[in-house]
Parts: structure tokens; sequence; C-alpha cells
């Protein structure tokens, strides 16, 4: 076998974009690449608590590196690395979305809390027929019990500029998953960071692990893994640092890419 991980990015590459839920297909597949003997990480820019479970369909991963990065735990929900916001870049990102009314959210260890402007967030879970990922936090204290691992906003290019004129010094990074939807994280916070911190638990190298991403926060973990695949109609950035194109995601691209990785367990 090739690998002894596959690590999988959810949003447009697991779950193609406008589906609510994993197609059956690459569930069946994975349970079969599972029953092999590899092992399956979720990576993905949500925080673990933010993903339904109807989403996954029944998926059980062996490990998760959750929150672009900063949430790295094993099936069990035992936390293996974390790494979080501090004050000083929470209540900058607060003040500025605040001021020029841009809506955003910070993921917690129990989920996403919105902030800045629930219902904008609300329309684009109603629209993904995944109502309920997301906590109304517009009472802005759920970090009085911890810090985020990162947040989530919607800001335009021009006002991204904005914010790091001012606060460029903080070293914060907003990386495109929509039209104006970003991830926002701190310097270092990445996938491959956390990638990085499972292979280090796992005493395993790079090169015994398959990446699989269609977004800019899927970069560093794709130039990271010893084989990576952007899928066919994922963004520029995937694409530069994936070793290799996959399918496209519809209608099912990862069980045909598990497919010619493996094509010895699907005979």
């Amino acid at each position: 076998m090739p690998a002894t991980l596959l690590v999988l990015d959810i949003d447009g590459t697991l779950r193609p974009h406008g589906e609510p839920r994993v197609p059956k297909e690459n569930v069946d597949a994975l349970r079969t690449v599972q029953k092999a003997g590899v092992k399956l990480v979720i990576a993905t820019g949500r925080c673990r608590a933010e993903i339904p479970a109807k989403m996954l369909r029944g998926i059980r991963p062996d490990y998760w590196i959750c929150a672009a990065g900063a949430q790295v735990e094993d099936a069990a929900g035992t936390a293996l690395y974390t790494s979080h916001m501090t004050a000083e870049e929470m209540y900058a990102l607060v003040d500025f979305c605040e001021d020029y009314e841009h809506p955003l959210g910070f993921s917690f260890s129990d989920g996403g809390y919105v902030y800045l402007d629930y219902e904008a967030f609300h329309v684009q879970e109603k629209a993904a027929a995944l109502e309920g990922c997301l906590k109304d936090g517009e009472d802005q204290d759920r970090h009085l019990l911890d810090m985020p691992f990162s947040a989530f906003g919607m800001l335009a290019a021009e006002d991204i500029a904005k914010f790091q004129a001012k606060y460029g010094y903080l070293g914060l990074q907003f990386l495109p998953y929509h039209v104006t939807g970003c991830d926002i994280l701190r310097t270092g916070q990445d996938k491959a960071t956390g990638l990085q911190a499972l292979l280090d638990h796992l005493g395993l190298a790079a090169a015994d692990c398959v990446a699989v991403g269609d977004g800019p926060n899927d970069a560093g973990m794709l130039a990271l893994a010893g084989r990576s695949y952007c899928m066919a109609d994922g963004m520029k950035t995937a694409k530069a640092a994936a070793k290799a194109l996959a399918p496209a995601a519809a209608p099912d691209g990862i069980a045909q890419l598990c497919r010619s990785l493996w094509p010895e367990i699907f005979r």
C-alpha cells in the first residue's frame, strides 16, 4: 500500500460543494480503505464540534485535524495538540469587524460561535441544509471560558487590506473559502502544523501519508505529505501545492481516487 494515513479535507473534497452530506460512494470507499488497514484522518478548517454527524454520513475517522490545524484529536476525542488565539488577536478582529459591520465568528472547543451578524452565517447554513452547525454568540462571552482556536469572517479583499494596515503586526492570515468568506488564522497555524503534530505523535514520516484537499488552507499539508492531490475543481493555490490532481469532487471524486490508489483492495 502507498501510505499509512489518508488525510482528507471535507468541504469541496470529501463533500462536494452544494451537497449537504458526503456522497455514499465516498463513504463506502473510505470504509473499504480503513478495513484494509489505512488510518483515516479528517483535516478541516472547522473545529470538531462544528461537524455534524449527518454531514459525514457515518464516517468514523481514526484522527482529526480541525480548526485549520489548531485542534488535533484521536477518535476518542483525546487532545494530541492544540493552539489558541491570544486575547489581543481576538479583540482586534472583534473591534475591526464591529466598526465596519462585517460578520465574524470564532471556533471554540465546543463549536463555532458567531459574535457578529449571526443571520448572515445562518443563511449560508440553511442554503447548505446544515442548520445548527453554528451557535449564536452575539453576547460575546464564550471566550471567557477559553480562547478560540481560530476565526471566520465575511470580508472582501479591500477589507482585509484595511485590517492589515491597522493590525498587520499581529500576523493574522486570511484564507478565502468563498467569495467573501475566509478562515482567519494565527501566524504558523496551518493544517500542515496539525499534520506534523499527528505524524510526530504516531512516529510516522510525511512519506507515510496521502493528503487530499481543494483550497488555500489545504496548501501546507498538500506540500508536506509524501503524496498529495488537489481535486480537479480545486483552487489554484491548492493545485500549485499538490503533487498531482484527483478527479473533481462531484459526484464521487474521493471514491474514484481511492480505487486508483488501492486497486488491490477494490477487486
